[in-house]
């Protein structure tokens, strides 16, 4: 870092360009549910955004991996498998219940990584 005369920080999109960007390669999506969902998409990205920011997150969701999570939704035809697939699985055990929670305050449904269902099993 001394190296350097100047430090900057680049911080991640805004939401409504980032939904711009996903909708652009993402073209499946181009309808008013499709929008719906994907902003769904990127507000669960900035969910764990914050997380990671606030140390409760080893692993952070990039602008490419909501594009793939959605490229994945329609390979698969189902949101949640595809999440799962996508960026799930790339977390710390530990802290998939917390990944779960966010999917579930964004779409409103449970994964089976929910601390719900890790609890009742």
């Amino acid at each position: 870092m001394d190296r350097w005369s100047i430090v900057t920080t680049l911080n991640y999109l805004a939401h409504d360009e980032e939904v711009e960007i996903v909708l652009a390669k993402a073209r499946h999506y181009r309808t008013q549910e499709g929008r719906d969902i994907v902003n769904k998409m990127v507000r669960l990205a900035d969910l764990t955004r914050n997380a990671f920011a606030n140390g409760d997150l080893s692993t952070v969701m990039s602008p490419r991996t909501v594009i793939t999570w959605a490229e994945n939704a329609e390979i698969f035809g189902d949101i949640g498998f595809a999440f799962r697939v996508t960026f799930l699985n790339k977390c710390d055990e530990l802290e998939r219940p917390l990944v779960a929670e966010f999917y579930q305050r964004c779409f409103n449904a449970e994964l089976a990584e929910s601390a719900v269902n890790v609890a009742l099993s």
